[in-house]
């Protein structure tokens, strides 16, 4: 079945019950470094016209106070770095991560010895996505797999145990057997959402997003597919570098430059930060006013109101 036919389908293999996969933990607690006792940042952010000049650099210097990439990876473990890949728009756009951004991570988590694929599931064509996008071009050379799956098969159906109004929904099945797991939001406006990041950024994981928009309270909804273990990420590396602060997801709209990454263990404290970057539709907003990041945080999954370590790069 492809990504034409009806996405509320069941999945052919049946749901299974969450970490019932067999997959390999990490052996290394994210953000800490062997040997080390002293808990580490957990939050940082960096800022300045030298982000985008030198994006390699930036990214180094992002996540030293977290121990560097080594801290959540090890070598030879399977690495899922899951940028925003939804629409065939230039970078120029604002609509998917920067590709230099996503190709920044994925050169530090080969050099940290990881094995990557990048992946989203795309609303529209992939292949005009990837060219468009600018992704498959930055990528050329890395030894890293571009996944933007079209088939059913490629999902595998898993209960959401903590759920009340999502009780089971359909998972990448690369998103489940990746030991580590690395998103790449953007920042941005989204009409339904109110704002995109870490946890919204996750509906790109799932074969249907249909009941999520006319189902289910979309807000509970995505806060919901959060609390499954398997999409909670170790590390989040949000692209801050331009907001499209109105017309999103797909744009075109407002767009404001703010030279930023930030860096993250908690996702709902990463979107925190996100939110703050800039006005969304006119207005500046509170994290909790985002509905889903307030609800997320009420449940369990982070904290908000996190202070993050600033840093510049002139």
């Amino acid at each position: 079945m492809t990504r034409h036919n009806d996405r509320r389908t069941f999945i052919k293999q049946g749901f299974i019950k969450q970490g019932a996969l067999g997959v390999a933990a990490l052996t290394l607690k994210p953000g800490r470094l062997l040997g080390e006792d002293k808990a580490p940042v957990s939050l940082v952010q960096i800022q300045g016209p030298g982000v985008p000049r030198d994006l390699n650099e930036a990214l180094r210097r992002l996540l030293e106070p977290m121990g560097g990439m080594k801290a959540f990876v090890r070598p030879g473990q399977n690495v899922l770095v899951k940028p925003n890949l939804a629409f065939p728009n230039v970078p120029e756009v604002r609509a998917n991560t920067n590709p230099q951004v996503v190709a920044a991570v994925v050169r530090a988590v080969i050099a940290a010895g990881g094995k990557v694929t990048v992946a989203d599931y795309s609303t529209e064509d992939p292949d005009e996505v990837r060219e468009r996008s600018g992704l498959a071009q930055a990528l050329k050379g890395l030894d890293v797999k571009l996944l933007l799956p079209e088939d059913e098969d490629q999902f595998l159906e898993v209960l959401v145990l903590r759920g009340k109004d999502l009780k089971r929904t359909a998972v990448l099945k690369a998103a489940l057997k990746a030991q580590v797991h690395i998103a790449v939001p953007i920042a941005k406006s989204h009409s339904s959402a109110g704002f995109t990041g870490v946890l919204k950024g996750n509906m790109g994981l799932i074969w249907s997003r249909k009941p999520f928009h006319f189902w289910h309270n979309l807000h509970k909804a995505i806060a919901e597919l959060n609390s499954v273990p398997k999409l909670r990420p170790h590390l989040s590396i949000m692209d801050g570098l331009a907001v499209m602060v109105s017309g999103g997801p797909r744009g075109p709209g407002e767009v404001l430059t703010r030279n930023t990454l930030i860096a993250g263990t908690d996702p709902v404290a990463v979107d925190a930060c996100g939110v703050r970057l800039a006005p969304l539709f006119g207005k500046r907003m509170r994290p909790r006013q985002v509905k889903h990041l307030a609800l997320a945080e009420d449940m369990g999954l982070g904290r908000s109101d996190q202070k993050a370590l600033e840093l510049s790069f002139l």
